[in-house]
């Protein structure tokens, strides 16, 4: 999930800025703007002992839906998790040079749809991060109901390319629930702006376990990996069980971050936590320089290579979570652990945690806002990643008053273009996908009225919570509002 710090080109002309990570937070809205009130929401989160957690339901006003819409259509909290969403049990075992991690994982999975395989996304196969000598091998994996040996996708890294397969003899029906075990080895290469990493004393690594890549109502993402370093996942939101071992000097922030890890006799230490709605999971191991404080409830922790890049950070994670939690709705976790990376590039987002590699506002409040698009209201990477970073870049720039020059909406590109079909083309993925995005979605605010258009983002945020949303979600909550669909049509979003 890396996010840029540059200005992205479309053939030789630079034609607008990147705008990088999500932000959690809300700030006070530019004249002219509408603000909507902040609606109570369930929230999902992170499971943990910690006394500073944040209340499943915390409670504020609710928000209005947009005119005309039907009676009943705008949820006034955020639609509960699923109950049979996948249970995943997590453990990383870190080396003490840093230089790799071996891992195991159990998933419990009851696909909706009848299946033949299992289907995982092993990211740290892609070319960008193999390039830089991150990879993973899958030593084994197993599955119950007779399931066969596990193959792969043409061979990349390790020989084993970017999928893993376990097939079945047959048609597992609907609704049966299946068991699977994988253990697997992740080499982690130079420090660079990725999801895999080391260097300085430090290592992180993100996506690291193979990913279970279904997705209700739709079925197994088999999408190509990537050519460059950009998201192309789609996962459900899991109940997520991690433990991380790491060396005993290192502190280790996570996603689920506890305040302490546990000692071990070789003199290593076990941090725990558990995630009751999370995607994927981060985690940076190293010296870091840490703070706690609670915002509105919700456990921040930040970890630096510096007290004085710590000190600078965590006021900007505070204006973050509290302004976008105004805008949007409860901050969706309890918890919110970010690591500042001895590394440059701008930020990674991960339920309940944040990579980052960038010091500015910019990318604070970008990341957070992937806390709730993204992390909350999922979608495909592969195929709509729109939905989550222009709506990240949006929700920055309304926090920053920093909106996009009015000529990124007439650029060339369809908006809703899937990952992959850019190939090579790093440079018009990024600006497409969150320049012209983003300036779509203020566009459709402009002709639609801020206050209508932000209720129905409100709306589209509490029915979606939890769950992968589609464009035709967004044109769902967006029904009554004739004008913003137009724009978004116009710029190809909602194909």
């Amino acid at each position: 999930m890396p996010r840029r710090w540059r200005r992205p080109l479309i053939g030789a002309a630079v034609v607008g800025a990147l705008t990088l990570g999500a932000a959690s937070g809300c700030t006070a809205t530019r004249s002219g703007h509408g603000r909507i009130a902040s609606a109570a929401g369930s929230s999902g989160g992170v499971a943990t002992s910690r006394s500073t957690a944040n209340p499943s339901g915390a409670s504020s006003a609710a928000s209005s839906p947009p005119a005309g819409a039907r009676a009943g259509a705008c949820p006034a909290t955020y639609a509960a998790p699923d109950p049979n969403r996948p249970r995943v049990t997590l453990a990383f075992t870190v080396a003490p040079d840093l230089t790799h991690v071996s891992g195991t994982e159990h998933v419990v999975f009851t696909p909706d749809l009848p299946i033949t395989e299992l289907v995982f996304r092993l990211t740290a196969n892609t070319a960008p991060t193999v390039a830089q000598g991150s990879s993973i091998h899958v030593a084994s994996a197993v599955a119950d109901h007779n399931a066969g040996p596990a193959t792969f996708s043409a061979a990349g890294a390790a020989g084993q390319g970017g999928l893993l397969r376990i097939p079945f003899p047959g048609t597992v029906a609907a609704g049966t629930t299946v068991s699977t075990d994988v253990t697997f080895d992740l080499v982690l290469g130079a420090a660079g702006f990725d999801r895999f990493g080391r260097g300085q004393g430090y290592a992180w690594f993100a996506s690291a376990q193979p990913l279970l890549a279904w997705q209700r109502g739709f079925g197994w993402h088999e999408e190509p990996m990537l050519q460059f370093s950009a998201e192309s996942a789609t996962s459900e939101a899991m109940q997520t069980d991690l433990t991380v071992t790491a060396p005993g000097a290192d502190t280790v922030i996570m996603s689920g971050d506890p305040s302490s890890g546990s000692p071990n006799p070789d003199g290593s230490k076990s941090w725990h936590a558990g995630v009751t709605d999370a995607r994927d999971v981060s985690v940076a191991v190293g010296p870091f320089s840490v703070s706690d404080t609670v915002v509105n409830g919700v456990a921040l922790r930040v970890g630096a290579y510096s007290a004085a890049v710590r000190d600078a950070l965590a006021p900007e994670f505070t204006r973050a979570i509290t302004e976008l939690s105004a805008r949007f709705g409860p901050f969706p976790f309890p918890t919110l652990s970010v690591a500042r990376l001895p590394a440059n590039g701008g930020g990674i987002e991960y339920p309940s945690a944040i990579l980052m590699m960038s010091s500015t506002r910019l990318v604070a409040v970008h990341e957070t806002a992937h806390q709730w698009f993204y992390a909350m209201v999922g979608d495909s990477q592969a195929l709509h990643a729109w939905l989550d970073e222009a709506f990240a870049s949006f929700a920055e720039q309304l926090v920053n008053g920093d909106p996009p020059p009015a000529s990124d909406l007439d650029a060339p590109g369809v908006v809703d273009t899937p990952t992959a079909a850019y190939g090579s083309g790093e440079d018009s993925y990024y600006f497409v996908t969150y320049s012209k995005g983003a300036a779509a979605l203020h566009a459709a605010r402009a002709a639609a009225g801020p206050d209508v258009f932000d209720a129905a983002v409100r709306c589209y945020v509490n029915a979606n919570a939890w769950r992968i949303a589609e464009p035709a979600d967004l044109a769902r909550a967006l029904a009554a509002l004739p004008a913003a669909l137009a724009v978004l049509t116009k710029a190809g979003a909602l194909s």
